[in-house]
Parts: C-alpha cells; structure tokens; sequence
C-alpha cells in the first residue's frame, strides 16, 4: 500500500489561511472527504479567483470523474470564447479517471488556461500523486516527464485530521455573531460523534433556538439536544440515577406533552428503586449475564444498559436512604392517583427528593 505523501500534508486552518492571504493557483488537488470543509474552501477559492462579481451559476462548474466527461471538463477549462470569463471547475473523484483521460488531463496541464482555476478533488485518506496522474505514463506520451509538468504547474494539498483544538476553533467561527465559550462548545460536541454533517445541522438548530438571546450557554445545548432527540422513559430513569435533575425535568416535559406518563414513570421508578435495593444482597451481586437479568427483572427495552448505572448508585447510597426513595416514590403515586394537584408539580418534587438523597 502506497504511503501518504507527506510533503503535502498541511491543516485545515493553515490552508484557510493560503487561499485567503495568496493568490489562487491555476491547478489544485486538494485531498480532503469532508463535505463541510470541501464546500467552505471551494467557496473561498472561488471569491478570490474570481472576485466579488463571483456567479456560482456561471462561475462554478462541477464535474464528477466517474461520469467519464473528460472532454466536457478539458472544454469548460479551456473557456475558448471572445468574451470568456474567469471560472472554478471542479472535478470530483480524480483518482477515478482512466488512462486516455489522465493523458488529455496532463496534456491541459502542460498549457494550462490562465482564466481557469481546476480544483481536483481526492477524498482518498492516502494520497498518491504517482497513482492519480499515472506519472509513469512516458511512452503514451513520448516519453515526457508528466513529475515536471505536475511539479511546475500544479499545487497540492492534503488536509489532515482536526485536532481538539482545531475543531473547537473551527465551531467557535461556525457559531460567528454567538456568545459561546470553550467549555460550552466542548460540551456541545459530545452530542455530534464529532461528525461535520451532525455539527453542523444542530448548530443551526442552536441558532435557530437562540436567535433572540445571541448566547449559546450548555442549558441551551442541552435543551436544544432534547428538542432534536426523541426521548423516552428509559432516558428520564437514568437522568434521576445519575442526579441530574434538569435533565430529568426536561425529558419529563417533552415525554409528558406526548401522552400521559407520570403513572408509568413512578412505576419505573418503583422497579429500578427494587433492582437497586436487591443489589445489597452480596448473593445477587455475584451473579452474571442471563442469572443476574433473570433475578433484577430487567425485562424491559434498555434496561440491562442501566444496570451499570444501578450499581453506581448502590455504592453511593445506603439502605436508609433506599426507604426514603420508596417513600417518595409510594406517596406520589398515591397523591397521582387520588388528589388533583398539578402533576408536574408532584414530578418535579419527586425529581427533587431522590436526586437530593
């Protein structure tokens, strides 16, 4: 397998910056699969090889290799006309291309249209120059040194991976016209799995959501993740466990709006209340896989995935404070079912008491 060439390695930022500060070249490979970042630089590379009378309709071309459009391509770079403009073609895929057209490529190349900028697209994670331009291709050509042309007349880049760093400052710069601190957008990643597509759908989310307050703060996030996941019962168990109180609150709220839970909740409650006062048994601890399942009840969808978090919760707690979590939980079940107090309420105080234990 062919090794990455380093040479041409750079960062993300760094080639923000080359394409802001320099001038646009001719001919780029630029060797990056994020869709996100490949659309921002072909947006930058086209306001500053074009200028601010920049079209996409009639600026902006895209091709794709595997379409087998050589030809089409080699045309729109060429801008053979009296009155021809400046333009950014694109071609995706160039690693796709076959022989005769990585020929006619290095051919255009060799006298290349200044008026053009070709931006060639690899989103390969290794980079081998030698493979997308066959430079060995000498004899087809007679005997010509494509290395020469490539080196002369073509500059190359690959992106390499964001750092922690990097990605915070490229989100800081996404959230632009927003008060967001540090800790906040690191916060606010752990919803993403650091994916380009998910950061940047709940980043218009969040300024969708905040457009009034021009702050993101961590609340704010996580309210915003509740209004974009479904939540459900399992969630709200493991938001009490783990003490979370306005996590809890918030996930009562969006279930409770769908239908009427708080009954269902308090049983729940009462079940997960009984695993973990079992768990004092040192004879039930012990156990493993199906016999543990078996002896907790845990029957229900995602409840073996609490499991950890119910043992978590044992070790901080002691059986005292196991009654007073059965109490809590028996009375609001009975004011729920005889009184005609405001059930959010009664949640809420709920919420409070067993979080506080």
């Amino acid at each position: 397998m062919p090794k990455t060439e380093t040479k041409y390695l750079t960062s993300y930022k760094t080639l923000l910056d080359t394409f802001q500060t320099e001038d646009i070249p001719n001919n780029i490979v630029l060797s990056l699969n994020e869709k996100i970042l490949l659309d921002d630089l072909i947006k930058i590379v086209c306001r500053k090889f074009i200028g601010k009378n920049f079209d996409e309709r009639n600026n902006l071309i895209s091709f794709n290799a595997e379409d087998k459009m050589m030809e089409s391509v080699l045309n729109e770079c060429s801008n053979i006309g009296l009155f021809s403009e400046k333009k950014v073609v694109v071609l995706k895929n160039v690693k796709k291309l076959l022989k005769d057209s990585k020929l006619s490529l290095l051919s255009y190349l060799e006298r290349f249209n200044p008026d053009t900028c070709l931006l060639m697209v690899a989103t390969d994670e290794i980079l081998d120059v030698d493979k997308i331009f066959s430079l060995d291709l000498k004899e087809e050509s007679g005997g010509k040194d494509h290395r020469k042309i490539i080196d002369k007349n073509v500059k190359i880049y690959q992106v390499g991976a964001f750092t922690e760093s990097e990605m915070i400052k490229w989100v800081k710069k996404k959230f632009e016209g927003f008060t967001i601190t540090e800790d906040t957008i690191k916060h606010f990643l752990q919803f993403t799995n650091y994916s380009f597509d998910e950061i940047i759908s709940e980043i218009e989310k969040l300024q969708t959501f905040c457009y009034f307050s021009n702050e993101i703060t961590k609340d704010s996030v996580n309210l915003c993740n509740g209004i974009a996941r479904d939540f459900n019962e399992t969630d709200f168990i493991k938001a009490v466990i783990e003490r979370k109180k306005e996590v809890a609150l918030r996930i009562y709220s969006q279930i409770s709006m769908k239908k009427d839970v708080e009954i269902f909740l308090i049983f729940l409650l009462s079940s997960a209340f009984v695993t973990i006062n079992k768990l004092f048994d040192a004879n039930v601890s012990r156990l493993q896989g199906w016999q543990l399942k078996k002896e907790l009840k845990l029957w229900f969808p995602d409840q073996e995935k609490l499991l950890p978090l119910y043992k978590s919760f044992r070790e901080s707690i002691n059986r005292e404070k196991i009654g007073s979590a059965f109490e809590y939980i028996f009375t609001t079940d009975k004011l729920l079912k005889t009184s005609g107090g405001n059930k959010r309420t009664m949640i809420t105080s709920l919420i409070d008491n067993i979080c506080n234990l």
